[in-house]
């Protein structure tokens, strides 16, 4: 653009300190991992995670068959005729098993969550 010139101002912050690192720990299918803990025969079947009209999370087996995330359940057991759907309106398991999780990665320093599945260490 002939006329503009661009300012840009950077900024020195000096050397990184590379006395410590930050890992970010992010659960992957929550709370379809959630319940396959509770219940083992899920494990190796299509299982999606409801709530209201929609599947909000799903294992990697539903996801081979085509079902993604934030998909209508319609759209879902189209997809995958086989799928397991479980309730995921009653948020007690997935709050517990987040702070379960939690308290694990707080062994190894300060934590800090975001969200439930997801950990800075």
């Amino acid at each position: 653009m002939e006329g503009h010139s661009a300012d840009v101002s950077v900024i020195d912050f000096g050397e990184p300190d590379r006395s410590r690192v930050i890992l970010h720990f992010d659960v992957d299918a929550f709370y379809a991992q959630c319940e396959e803990i509770r219940d083992p025969s899920l494990r190796s079947r299509p299982v999606g995670i409801s709530q209201k009209f929609i599947v909000v999370t799903c294992n990697y087996p539903a996801r081979r068959a085509g079902v993604t995330k934030l998909m209508t359940i319609e759209d879902a057991r189209r997809k995958c005729p086989e799928l397991v759907l479980v309730c995921g309106e009653d948020l007690t398991p997935y709050r517990e098993m987040s702070r379960r999780v939690y308290a694990i990665l707080s062994e190894a320093g300060a934590a800090e969550r975001l969200g439930m599945d997801e950990v800075w260490v």
